[in-house]
């Protein structure tokens, strides 16, 4: 698992996991990590890999590797990241943005559950998640085209294995999250959590991608300084 440290000299630990495609050289990506640095968080930013054959060897357990060594943490998770933070315990604040906890609506759990039973690992099932349209009107040309265009059958089960065997999300955990999302569940996400744990923005599936995400970090910066409670007073 890829990672990156920064603002060293930063007062408290941040750790952020990023989604499935997503890059430590993506601008957009950078972008929110810049933020975090200047709200004086020493920010480390951690890559999983794109195929993972084992969803707690390559997936939670570098991530829990990772969290051990640092004293006191806050913990961000997009997407396929906030399925992996739902398994890590000890965040002070845990702030989840888009998190994948289920396939959408429109992919029936029946196929899906065929599919992943083949376990092959040849790439043969077109992913469909690197459009403009569903990731952020801001998303560059070179971010897309990171995205992986097919996945396995293998990848299918170990994610579908990590969906059902979440844990319960934290009660004061906060999740910001678009209805427009054509990447992940909604329907998950509120079976998850409450509704006042919930922060809706306008926007593709990435906030740090979306037009108006200028409009929402404070209130993302918030979560992760004060968690629930001070996000219900923004």
């Amino acid at each position: 698992m890829e990672h990156r440290v920064t603002n060293e000299d930063g007062d408290e630990d941040l750790v952020w996991i990023l989604g499935w495609g997503n890059r430590l050289r993506h601008e957009n990506v950078q972008w929110l990590e810049g933020c975090f640095a200047d709200a004086g968080y020493r920010v480390h930013t951690l890559q999983i890999p794109d195929f993972p054959a084992d969803f707690y060897g390559e997936w939670v357990r570098p991530a829990k590797e990772y969290v051990a060594d640092l004293d006191d943490y806050r913990l961000v998770g997009h997407s396929t990241g906030g399925l992996i933070g739902a398994y890590l315990d000890g965040a002070e604040t845990t702030t989840y943005l888009s998190p994948w906890w289920g396939y959408t609506e429109d992919m029936s759990e029946g196929i899906l559950d065929l599919v992943g039973k083949l376990g092959i690992r040849h790439k043969l099932i077109p992913s469909g998640v690197s459009t403009r349209e569903a990731i952020g009107s801001l998303a560059t040309d070179s971010q897309l085209a990171d995205g992986p265009g097919n996945v396995s059958p293998r990848f299918i089960r170990e994610t579908r294995r990590g969906h059902r065997e979440r844990p319960p999300i934290d009660e004061d955990a906060v999740v910001f999250c678009t209805l427009q999302d054509q990447v992940v569940s909604t329907r998950a996400i509120g079976d998850a959590v409450t509704e006042s744990q919930v922060v809706l923005y306008d926007g593709g599936h990435e906030l740090f991608s979306s037009e108006r995400r200028e409009a929402y970090v404070d209130d993302v910066l918030a979560a992760v300084d004060g968690g629930l409670a001070a996000v219900e007073t923004v």
